[in-house]
């Protein structure tokens, strides 16, 4: 069986629940972990959710 493993943009960690977003130019769309998430979301007006990942 294929292994499905994401790595957390920010900090290069795997999780099994990720969370597609854009947070900076150029918008590009990343995977970040839930904590990394709580810092690129803070007060950030370029931030788009683009939905959830799971293992």
């Amino acid at each position: 069986m294929k292994q499905r493993i994401k790595h957390c943009t920010i900090c290069k960690v795997d999780f099994p629940t990720m969370y597609r977003v854009q947070y900076k130019n150029p918008k590009e769309w990343a995977f970040v972990c839930k904590e990394c998430l709580k810092d690129v979301k803070k007060d950030n007006p370029l931030y788009a959710y683009g939905g959830t990942w799971k293992l």
